[in-house]
């Protein structure tokens, strides 16, 4: 299942192409550098005026933009506010009903218990990262990712935990719906105990949830099913194309061993398109570092 990649968890291997082991030769001249190192540095000159464009624009409205429906969601009811409404909640009731507790605190306990959360997961995702890109890389990544405080780097940390403990993508499922697509990766490997234990786990989830409110799922279904496509989505691709496609490149990749493209199916997969759900890709180097030892299809 998962390749031992002791290595690469420690930061020891770059997991990042190989642009930047420059060859020793080149070190000769004082104004040859390899390439990766002039991209590397112009990539922290341009961090300070990006950061300073992105917290001038959004600091105002941090949270607002999906933590703050998460942490709203019991106080109005879910699926009350029409769909792209601020604070609208779109997930299943079994996500409400888990963050509960967690809904009941200030929402500036809510937001930093959330930011810290996700930033943690941010970290561990990226760790295997060599640390000459790590930090480049979540300096990037984390501050856009907290202050939206979607759920991405979760479902990017279910990913790879699913593909050792495979009941973890009952999380996608049950949140975003289309992008869990483990099951899928097990099916085709025709790992069978995998691909039962993904749905069981998730099934469980799903009935436990149900017998506390049917009313609930019902609402959800209702409001899933009648929710017109927003407009910020026309220029995109539909979802059962771009579905298609992503159950495509997880089957290819199953057969071949390459669990990184399960980030790139998810990415596909998503319901809605936006910036942010490029987060995904930070499973990245956490399911290649897997990908040498993931061996090809199960006869």
């Amino acid at each position: 299942m998962m390749g031992d990649g002791r290595a690469d968890l420690h930061g020891d291997e770059d997991v990042v192409p190989a642009a930047e082991e420059a060859d020793p030769s080149r070190g000769a001249g004082a104004g040859e550098r390899p390439l990766a190192d002039v991209g590397r540095t112009a990539l922290w000159i341009a961090l300070l005026p990006t950061l300073w464009i992105l917290f001038g624009s959004r600091l105002a409205s941090f949270g607002t933009d999906s933590a703050h429906a998460y942490w709203n969601v019991w106080r109005v009811g879910p699926y009350t506010l029409p769909p792209g409404s601020p604070d609208a909640f779109n997930y299943t009731p079994a996500f409400a009903q888990v963050i509960y507790p967690l809904t009941l605190v200030p929402w500036p306990v809510f937001l930093t218990v959330w930011s810290v959360l996700l930033g943690s997961a941010l970290v561990w995702l990226l760790w295997p990262l060599s640390p000459r890109w790590r930090w480049l890389v979540l300096a990037y990544v984390a501050p856009p990712a907290l202050l939206i405080g979607n759920i991405e780097a979760f479902l990017a940390l279910a990913a790879v935990i699913g593909m050792r403990h495979p009941a973890a993508w009952a999380f996608p499922l049950l949140t975003k719906v289309t992008p869990g697509l483990g099951p899928v990766w097990f099916a085709a490997r025709r790992e069978w105990r995998q691909a039962a234990a993904a749905v069981l786990g998730t099934a469980a989830v799903v009935a436990v949830s149900f017998a506390i409110s049917p009313e609930l799922w019902r609402q959800w279904w209702d409001f899933i099913v009648d929710a017109p496509t927003p407009p910020t989505q026309a220029g995109y691709p539909p979802l059962a194309l771009r579905l298609g496609v992503a159950v495509v490149v997880v089957v290819w990749a199953a057969l071949r061993g390459r669990r990184g493209a399960i980030a790139v199916a998810m990415v596909l997969a998503m319901p809605l398109w936006s910036s942010g759900i490029l987060v995904l890709l930070t499973a990245l180097p956490r399911l290649r570092s897997g990908d040498s030892t993931a061996g090809r299809r199960k006869d």
